[in-house]
């Protein structure tokens, strides 16, 4: 596991067009890059979103198997079509189930 980048917008490439830690509520979509190195035969990756204000709460758990030989990005989004509450997110990374990053965001008015 090399990078994990958060985002609100992706190139054609599907990687994070720029890194973004503080989202507006009304911003619909928010995604998550990973760029893994090395090579594996299938693994399966998954970003777990939460909301962190009054006790943790999973917003959202995605999961994408992957085959790997050399470097890769996988992209990972989350769609919420009203307002994002206010206050403080997390995304966890999890490779075959075992935690390999996180990354804190924020949505807040700007």
């Amino acid at each position: 596991m090399s990078t994990v980048t958060l985002g609100d917008t992706v190139t054609a490439d599907h990687k994070v067009r720029k890194e973004v830690t503080t989202f507006a509520p009304n911003q619909k979509t928010l995604y998550v890059s990973v760029d893994t190195t090395g090579s594996t035969p299938g693994s399966t990756l998954n970003a777990k979103w939460s909301y962190l204000e009054g006790g943790s709460k999973m917003v959202n758990s995605v999961s994408q198997s992957i085959v790997a030989d050399g470097p890769a990005t996988t992209t990972f989004r989350v769609v919420n079509p009203d307002l994002w509450p206010e206050g403080k997110y997390e995304v966890d990374i999890l490779l075959d189930g075992k935690q390999v990053a996180s990354k804190t965001f924020e949505v807040k008015k700007s």
